[in-house]
């Protein structure tokens, strides 16, 4: 009797599914990963979700499928995309990047899916969520960070002290920017200083904006706008030609040219990204039960070489914390 108890027991065991701990054995998961364009900062995202994903168990080419997409810059693309998730009835949807979230929720909000999101600067503005201090009661949640800007604002006054004028380019059609550009504005007018904008719509523009622009102020911020992004080399030699400071909102643009940098670390947030959020939601967990989670791991870049190049001096107390050094 004892025996058959035991078995039975066991048996009882081995039916029941996976805890929150561990992936089902034997089932293979499908992600559907997708991202406006293609570029650092969103690819370290991705790594770091990838990693985080393979360090709780779902490994790709074992028991996890991740389908990355890239929508080529193109909204139309983004929904299409979304579509093809949808239709292959992946068991996550992970859009990174506002116009790739909105094209997802627009089609899969109150369904069976669940919708983690990442790479949103502030999802309420954005129209993404009504709100990021309780759940959604949704099958949507994600993942959201919001730069520092006053705080780089007062270190690139340090950087450049007498600044005046300060000057912005992005893509007036991304929501991201668009709402990241208010953010910078109204911090830089609180500083008492003159915010001059520039809007592209394709990266074939930020050359010709860049050359305009730096002939009107007396250092340009770039904020986290995809289109910039994709021709940074344009503004930085924009920049550079002008002998005007450039600085940035997106550290994965400091090496490529630009003085300094305050934001999220992009490789951390896809961590958190996956470790908060995705994870939990594969393993069971309700999304509309999770309220989105904001970044907290921020990194300070700066480039000597291009401070050097235009004639300004980053202070030693802002190097000496600097999670890289380019040009030393």
């Amino acid at each position: 009797m004892l025996r058959l108890l035991t078995l039975a027991l066991l048996a009882g065991a081995l039916a029941q599914p996976a805890t929150a701990q561990q992936p089902v054995p034997g089932k293979t998961y499908k992600v559907g990963f997708s991202q406006i364009v293609d570029h650092p900062a969103l690819n370290a995202t991705r790594q770091g979700f990838v990693d985080e994903l393979a360090a709780a168990g779902f490994v790709v080419g074992k028991n996890l499928v991740l389908d990355y997409q890239n929508a080529q810059g193109d909204v139309g693309n983004a929904r299409n995309i979304a579509q093809k998730f949808l239709t292959e009835g992946v068991d996550l949807l992970a859009p990174c990047t506002t116009p790739n979230v909105m094209a997802t929720i627009q089609l899969a909000k109150g369904g069976k899916t669940p919708v983690v999101f990442g790479c949103v600067t502030n999802p309420v503005e954005a129209g993404v969520v009504p709100a990021v201090d309780k759940p959604t009661g949704t099958n949507v949640t994600g993942y959201y960070s919001i730069p520092p800007v006053g705080r780089s604002l007062d270190l690139f006054l340090q950087i450049k002290p007498g600044m005046k004028t300060v000057g912005t380019l992005y893509n007036a059609s991304e929501t991201n920017s668009i709402n990241l550009n208010k953010i910078a504005k109204a911090e830089a007018e609180k500083r008492g200083l003159t915010w001059v904008e520039a809007t592209v719509a394709s990266s074939a523009e930020v050359k010709t904006a860049a050359d305009t622009l730096v002939t009107k102020v007396d250092a340009i911020l770039t904020a986290q706008d995809n289109t910039v992004s994709s021709a940074y080399e344009a503004v930085v030699k924009a920049a550079r030609d002008a002998k005007k400071p450039l600085f940035a909102l997106d550290v994965s643009v400091v090496q490529r040219g630009a003085i300094a940098a305050m934001a999220q670390n992009q490789y951390e947030a896809g961590k958190g990204w996956a470790k908060e959020l995705a994870i939990p939601v594969l393993l069971g967990k309700d999304p509309g039960t999770l309220k989105p989670v904001e970044a907290s791991v921020y990194d300070l870049q700066v480039n000597l070489e291009a401070a050097k190049e235009v004639g300004v001096t980053v202070p030693e107390a802002a190097v000496a914390r600097a999670a890289k050094v380019f040009g030393r």
